[in-house]
């Protein structure tokens, strides 16, 4: 702001000698041509000329201070509006694999706000947090900021008792060039305001069991596997070879739940159209096809995902891998607890590769609550992860976190600094970096989805196990429960 001041007097200053300066000049000139000879003239024109020249540079100058400050200005910092009135600062959600990760990076960064920062738990998944996140609001407890993702992120942007724009902590858009796209389009409401930033990107590959590949594909290396896994048909026809190898014991895929994940984000259409009806497409009945040619031949196996059984297959055999994304693979994470932690057996026994096709599965994003009272903290807390390159590839590396930041997820591949334990030393961004950036969800995404999927696959799992007769009777099923949903409409 000094400066600002200093270079707006020096304009001023420029302004009113070029002003007096032109009319001296003026002045002298006319003397001249009256009372001198044609050689004073003379002298007198060139006098003219230099004069001119130099309110020419006087001019120019000026106009460069003028541009000088008023790009100052332009790239200043939005402000803060909101207050500093609390003392700690809260961050909500579902569960504490990412948020307590990132309190402990954030505060061993900034000693200043150490102890100050506080993860608060709102209900055990997902569903969950978008069930009570609205209860929790509406009583007096302390919320600053607080976590959504991708299946509801659209209920709680475009409801403004929910959340806040981001510029009330300060920020502009433009804070967000450095971001993956499609993040910040999810995190932008119906009126184009942004109110939600993600801290990563969630590309995903199939993480498989060295050792079993070896036995039972003879494969060496994750460019090997890959060939074995490059498309659906390909995957399906190693899935039996599995099979017959292992004797039934081993099957491909971990659970149905994983194959959806890659499934339904290469979907093309949105689950509504633009009047909120229920879009039922081929996808719908090629994705259900698939689930049952896997379940009734033993390429998927009969577990849950997320119950305590998904996690044993990854140590007893029952799968070759799993379908994981960027935030299944870091410290505390769903492959960690496959693996059994460090003690487990199959620790470290694990490599990825990009599997049958792209996709991606979900993501989360901070949102700020219009109860936050610690403004300065938040603003420091949200940039720290999502806008600041270096900070958030310091996050990347200390929880293995793919990071909302093309930039410093490059910078980690080409250094080749990011080795996995969990992945027998190997880099998952290495494998995952191309993929990020093709990550595409415009369109996609309705506020409905979380509720749309749980029906969809109520249904599936029905067919599968045969509770009903035919695909046409999966579809009654779906409908007879998305009709339960309110605010679309099923035909």
């Amino acid at each position: 702001m000094n400066k600002l001041k200093k270079s707006l007097a020096l304009i001023a200053t420029l302004a009113i000698a070029s002003t007096a300066f032109y009319a001296c000049g003026g002045d002298s000139s006319s003397t001249a041509d009256t009372s001198s000879s044609t050689a004073d003239s003379s002298e007198a024109e060139s006098s003219d000329a230099e004069s001119s020249e130099e309110e020419t540079s006087d001019a120019e100058s000026s106009e460069a201070e003028t541009s000088d400050a008023e790009s100052s200005e332009a790239e200043a910092p939005a402000e803060i509006k909101v207050g500093d009135d609390g003392d700690t600062l809260s961050i909500l959600c579902w569960t504490g694999d990412d948020v307590e990760k990132m309190i402990e990076n954030f505060e061993s960064a900034n000693p200043d706000y150490a102890g100050k920062c506080k993860y608060v738990n709102v209900g055990s998944k997902g569903q969950e947090a978008r069930e009570q996140y609205a209860n929790y609001f509406a009583g007096g407890e302390d919320a600053d900021l607080f976590v959504l993702e991708a299946d509801w992120i659209l209920d709680y942007i475009n409801n403004d008792e929910y959340t806040a724009p981001l510029s009330d902590l300060g920020f502009t858009d433009s804070d967000f060039d450095g971001c993956y796209p499609y993040t910040v389009s999810i995190g932008t409401d119906n009126n184009g305001v942004l109110k939600a930033a993600s801290w990563q990107a969630t590309p995903g590959g199939y993480v498989y069991r060295t050792d079993l590949a070896e036995q039972y594909l003879g494969v060496k290396s994750p460019e090997e596997m890959q060939e074995k896994v490059k498309d659906w048909d390909t995957f399906t026809e190693s899935a039996k070879t599995v099979k017959e190898a292992s004797e039934g014991k081993t099957a491909m895929a971990d659970t149905l739940g994983g194959m959806w994940q890659v499934w339904q984000y290469n979907r093309a259409n949105a689950w509504l159209d633009a009047d909120n009806k229920l879009v039922i497409d081929d996808f719908c009945k090629e994705y259900a096809e698939l689930a049952k040619e896997y379940y009734d031949n033993g390429y998927v196996t009969k577990e849950d995902q997320w119950s305590d059984g998904w996690y044993q297959i990854g140590q007893d055999d029952s799968t070759m891998g799993y379908f994981f994304c960027t935030w299944c693979l870091g410290s505390g994470s769903m492959l960690s607890n496959a693996e059994g932690g460090e003690s487990g057996s199959t620790f470290g026994k694990y490599n990825i590769t990009a599997g049958p096709s792209g996709w991606a599965w979900g993501g989360s994003w901070l949102a700020l609550s219009p109860k936050c009272d610690n403004g300065t903290m938040a603003h420091d807390f949200v940039k720290y992860f999502t806008v600041d390159e270096n900070t958030a590839k310091d996050y990347a590396l200390f929880k293995s976190e793919f990071v909302n930041n093309p930039s410093a997820m490059k910078a980690i591949v080409d250094e080749g600094s990011n080795k996995n334990d969990l992945l027998g030393g190997q880099d998952q961004f290495s494998v995952l970096y191309e993929a990020a950036g093709n990550i595409d969800m415009d369109g996609k995404i309705t506020a409905y989805d979380s509720q749309i999927k749980d029906a969809f696959n109520q249904a599936v799992q029905k067919y599968v196990k045969g509770d009903v007769a035919s695909y046409d009777d999966m579809i009654t099923e779906f409908k007879k429960e998305a009709a339960k949903i309110e605010g679309i409409t099923v035909e």
